[in-house]
């Protein structure tokens, strides 16, 4: 959770650059997993409980706390991508690097790679990709995301 601390610490320090929901209650994350059938990894959790959604530096992460009707709720994104593309149901889709259609999804297996971060191209079948994980988990994806940004 250091790596967590240490992205959460460069948002408060570049507030005016930060443009974010605010807190989303438990019950609201919980009524998400059941929703999407998954369970979220600790460090997602704990952004999303302090941020709910939104973005930094131009770089927009999706999460909970408005209707899932559209982006950035991670709900919308992630069911339209089952839907669209055939992504797994253990993938959670949490950002979308706005190069090439490449978004990166949360892997929500309770396997060894339970919470690491993936990378995978909308517009290409997701069976038809090589799928590599990106990131060993959401806080070293989001402070990475942070520190090539700020």
């Amino acid at each position: 959770m250091n790596e967590l601390n240490k992205a959460f610490k460069i948002i408060e320090d570049n507030i005016e650059e930060a443009d974010f929901l605010g807190s989303v209650e438990e019950n609201e994350i919980i009524e998400a997993e059941n929703r999407l059938k998954l369970q979220f990894p600790e460090s997602y959790k704990q952004f999303i409980k302090h941020y709910g959604l939104g973005d930094i530096f131009g770089e927009e992460i999706y999460g909970l706390g408005v209707e899932p009707l559209g982006i950035p709720s991670v709900i919308w994104i992630t069911e339209l991508l089952r839907k669209e593309m055939e992504l797994p149901k253990d993938y959670l889709v949490i950002y979308n690097s706005g190069v090439n259609n490449e978004y990166h999804a949360i892997d929500c297996n309770p396997n060894e790679n339970f919470g690491s971060v993936i990378s995978f191209t909308e517009g290409i079948s997701f069976k038809e990709q090589e799928i590599n994980m990106e990131f060993s988990s959401f806080g070293e994806f989001f402070l990475k995301l942070l520190e090539n940004n700020n």
